[in-house]
């Protein structure tokens, strides 16, 4: 099975994220996505010609990390406390949803479809509560 968790930041506003939320030297790929570049409204073009529309509101920026490849667990607090362990010491998610950006986090669990699942646990709860975030989970047959 993969499992890995993602945050995903948001912005209508704010073109760049801070410079300085994350660990000095830690290599942490950031995947950035402009919603309205030309190639991401030809991909929502082509999209749309199949049906599938562009979510109303979808903040213009979007930057994105994982836990894929460096985490070898399905256990959700080993995902969730890694994407926040690669913030430098005493940051939160609070400081940049105050300055205009929107955080989720982001579960993709795969199954092979014998039961059970991902547990949240207190401690799971205990960080997504100290971020202010929201976690939500993917499901997907292998």
């Amino acid at each position: 099975m993969t499992e890995f968790c993602v945050l995903h930041i948001r912005s209508n506003t704010c073109n760049e994220l801070p410079a300085d939320f994350l660990k000095e030297g830690e290599g942490v790929e950031i995947f950035f996505e402009d919603n309205e570049s030309s190639e991401r409204r030809a991909s929502f073009e082509r999209l749309a010609k199949k049906g599938i529309f562009k979510r109303d509101g979808l903040p213009r920026y979007h930057w994105s990390y994982s836990s894929d490849g460096s985490i070898k667990s399905f256990d959700v607090y080993e995902h969730v406390a890694w994407i926040f362990d690669q913030f430098r010491p005493g940051f939160l998610l609070l400081q940049l949803q105050d300055i205009g950006f929107e955080c989720l986090l982001q579960f993709y669990w795969e199954s092979n479809g014998t039961g059970a699942g991902p547990l949240v646990t207190p401690k799971v709860a205990e960080l997504l509560e100290r971020h202010n975030v929201g976690l939500q989970f993917g499901f997907y047959m292998k």
